[in-house]
């Protein structure tokens, strides 16, 4: 999961700036802030804790790091849509479309925009295929899923056919990525679940296959539990929803959880960071055509950052029992080598708890089969649609 090493980074560049603060915090979380002896009157003595360094250190984050952070703005998703769609990989598809919906994300219905991408024709075969991105991340991410390779790549990735050569595809922004607008802070996988449903729904599709990759992936099966007569199967790209063994925790997720100014890590975003991040996620470290480019845009928003981070400290396996009803019938398609879910626990477990599932594992890929080896999981993802 992309999230996991790009939080690593943003978290060594905070470290650098605030590292000073973080160590009083710190220190004062596990019981390490100095201390003082003071002999009482009968002679005895006792120990207390000196707090002031703590005080000290937080009157400077008011004062100095939080006025800097406030006074830093993202940048604006107008803007992030017109630099997301100039990006070369992204230059075949169209023009996204806006609907007005109203949507109940637990608190009530409230009047919400929802972005969409469609392409393609209705098969007679098939029902239509709506796609939902993983976190952080974008309707744009689908490009070359939806339009075949793109002109602009260079790579040895062989051609393939496009899913809107043979099928009709809708692309989902989920609320708090990419472009979509609106809020729903505190983010939860149950929020862009519910989001999801209630974009079918606009969009007036009574049945639908859905597809999702990583977060993504959590979002359509928990809408497929919502929505059992809409959804009909789904796909699953190395999904979330399973509950994390502790040995699969990694340090930076703790941090990411649990320290309160990686909400403010989009401030220290970089392209180099961004790559660094994304090389050990796929096939023999070669990330495609504009990738950087895209999940460096995504991560410029504090709107979808901040998303990205209430998600990882939503990600607990809350509903991961309740697969076993799931209606819908489903293929897993993973990543030997996935280093976020390896797939010889995840997949299996998903696969041990889903009545209608099948698997499909490609060895020597990562966290991103439909990247790295598109043609291979569009000819299975074409199978599923039309058994």
């Amino acid at each position: 999961m992309i999230i996991n090493k790009v939080c690593d980074t943003v978290w060594i560049g905070v470290r650098h700036r605030m590292g000073r603060i973080r160590g009083f915090a710190w220190a004062e979380s596990c019981g390490m802030t100095p201390e003082t002896t003071t002999e009482t009157a009968s002679g005895s003595s006792t120990t207390k804790k000196r707090r002031w360094p703590l005080i000290g250190a937080l009157g400077a984050v008011g004062a100095g790091a939080l006025g800097f952070f406030t006074s830093c703005s993202s940048m604006s998703k107008a803007t992030l849509q017109a630099e997301l769609a100039a990006l070369p990989k992204n230059v075949q598809m169209g023009a996204v479309e806006r609907l007005p919906m109203t949507v109940d994300l637990g608190d009530g219905p409230e009047e919400l925009e929802l972005v969409y991408y469609k392409a393609g024709t209705p098969n007679p075969d098939s029902l239509p295929v709506v796609l939902i991105h993983g976190t952080p991340s974008t309707l744009y991410s689908w490009s070359e899923v939806i339009h075949g390779k793109s002109p602009e790549a260079d790579d040895d990735r062989p051609e393939w056919q496009g899913l809107a050569e043979t099928h009709e595809v809708y692309a989902i922004e989920v609320i708090g990525h990419g472009i979509a607008p609106g809020s729903a802070q505190p983010y939860s996988f149950e929020k862009c679940a519910r989001y999801i449903g209630a974009a079918l729904e606009a969009l007036e599709l009574d049945a639908v296959f859905m597809v999702g990759t990583s977060y993504g992936g959590e979002f359509v099966w928990r809408a497929a539990l919502n929505e059992p007569e809409r959804i009909q199967g789904i796909v699953l790209l190395d999904s979330s929803g399973i509950e994390r063994r502790e040995e699969d925790w990694l340090s930076e997720e703790e941090v990411m959880r649990d320290f309160w100014l990686a909400d403010y890590g989009y401030l220290l975003n970089s392209k180099d960071r961004i790559n660094a991040a994304l090389e050990p996620h796929f096939e023999n470290g070669a990330v495609p055509l504009n990738r950087v480019d895209e999940f460096h845009l995504v991560c410029e928003n504090k709107e979808n950052w901040k998303a990205m981070i209430d998600l990882v400290r939503d990600e607990q396996g809350k509903r991961a029992a309740e697969l076993a009803e799931l209606e819908a019938r489903a293929l897993l398609v993973w990543g030997a080598d996935d280093l976020a879910y390896p797939a010889d626990y995840y997949a299996t477990r998903f696969d041990a708890l889903i009545p209608d599932s099948e698997v499909y594992v490609l060895e020597g890929i990562g966290h991103y089969p439909h990247d790295d080896r598109t043609k291979e999981v569009l000819a299975e993802m074409r199978r599923f649609f039309t058994r």
